[in-house]
């Protein structure tokens, strides 16, 4: 793969992680854990990054178009990557 590409290993190995549920559920907890990290560090920029809250319109709670709003989706994937570390995680423990 190339140099410039290699930044999209990571989501979809851990897609594909996830995916493995059905045949692999310890597979697919790692996989969610792995998300779980990646959604909790990239929501880490809602802090870091300048721009992220609105400041014509008072800053926060409000957010900026271009990076808040982009930023914001991740909320909703890390609640998802938790429900699948849950799923997967006692599927796991069903099967021994």
């Amino acid at each position: 793969m190339s140099g410039g590409r290699r930044g999209l290993d990571w989501p979809v190995g851990i897609a594909l992680l996830i995916a493995a549920r059905p045949f692999a559920p310890r597979a697919a907890a790692l996989g969610s854990l792995l998300a779980v990290g990646m959604f909790l560090t990239t929501l880490s920029f809602l802090i870091t990054t300048p721009g992220v809250w609105a400041a014509d319109a008072g800053g926060f709670p409000a957010l900026s178009g271009a990076p808040g709003q982009f930023l914001i989706k991740d909320l909703a994937l890390l609640g998802i990557s938790v429900r699948t570390l849950g799923e997967a995680w006692q599927v796991s423990e069903q099967r021994g």
